[in-house]
């Protein structure tokens, strides 16, 4: 009989630690799960602002339990992950980047775990879901072009892009280019579409062959993603600047830019989820659209590049 005790108080502790472990190992604290697309510096900083948006909303990791995942630019590793934050019933999903967001809002559609996207440029890809809300980062190209023009120091010219096909969001941005574009007699946008990461490298080639004189970076994760190690020194090579859409790639390189600030992409993010914790509904917080940019330059590369900074655009030098 008491070896039938031992055995019954044995497996009673192999439950409850089974049952701690499903709960991320901390009784009583609540999960956020906190998917990024994948590394660049632009994502590292929204990573950054939700961090800050919800240290400054209450929530720490003293009081909940953050689990951190990285995608690593694969959209189908960020479908499996959201699917293990779903089976671990995470009280929010935080998905950085647009694939990852679609994968968390697919994932826990049928299951009702409140996702808050961040740097979603095309929110409305986000509408077809419930219990979904976040932060979106539409560029605003009007304001990239003045500044590309002014640094060009011509309104006539023919302006290279890449995009990822898997990235929702960048047809629309490119269109949106498109329109701006059609201010500026002469100007025009020549476009290619980046199949996945192994052809970045051709791509970027191609432009320059078919004549662009500068490049400008969309939103888009794929390519900059391979900013600094595949395009940068193709471009840098043949003296073709490229304008960024955020102040980490005009450190890292890039002529200039007119950037919003992703750490604050990152905070409306942070602090949407943080008002989900406290009991709010995601389906009741309205998407946040962060659209105000700053103008940047790298005097370094602009004068490797043979650019003249421009007195007509106030622009702060990030060069380092």
């Amino acid at each position: 009989m008491k070896n039938i005790i031992k055995i019954l108080a044995s497996l009673m502790s192999i439950i409850m630690v089974i049952a701690l472990a499903g709960c991320g190992g901390d009784s009583g604290k609540k999960t956020i799960g906190i998917i990024q697309f994948g590394s660049h510096a632009s994502l590292n900083n929204c990573y950054d602002g939700v961090m800050q948006g919800l240290e400054e909303n209450g929530i720490t990791e003293e009081n909940y339990n953050i689990e951190y995942v990285n995608s690593n630019f694969d959209a189908s590793v960020s479908q499996t992950q959201a699917n293990n934050f779903v089976n671990k019933n995470a009280d929010v999903i935080i998905a950085i980047a647009t694939p990852s967001a679609v994968a968390a809002a697919n994932a826990a559609e049928e299951n009702g775990v409140p996702v808050v996207f961040c740097a979603v440029t095309d929110a409305t890809v986000m509408e077809n879901y419930t219990n979904v809300t976040g932060s979106s980062d539409i560029p605003n190209f009007e304001k990239q072009l003045e500044v590309v023009t002014a640094f060009m120091n011509k309104t006539d010219l023919k302006i290279g892009v890449l995009y990822s096909t898997e990235e929702s969001s960048s047809p629309v941005q490119v269109e949106n280019l498109e329109k701006a574009a059609e201010k500026y007699d002469g100007m025009e946008i020549i476009s290619s579409a980046v199949a996945d990461i192994n052809t970045i490298d051709a791509k970027t080639n191609e432009l320059i062959e078919r004549g662009a004189e500068c490049l400008v970076n969309l939103l888009d994760n794929t390519v900059v993603g391979k900013l600094e190690t595949n395009i940068l020194p193709i471009t840098n090579e043949k003296k073709i600047p490229v304008f960024g859409s955020e102040i980490e790639q005009v450190r890292v390189g890039c002529a200039a830019s007119a950037s919003i600030d992703y750490i604050t992409v990152g905070a409306a993010a942070g602090k949407a989820a943080a008002e989900i914790l406290g009991g709010s509904s995601a389906s009741d917080i309205e998407t946040s659209y962060i659209t105000e940019p700053e103008n940047y330059y790298n005097s370094k590369v602009c004068a490797e590049l043979g650019l003249t900074v421009p007195d007509t655009v106030a622009a702060e030098d990030v060069a380092e």
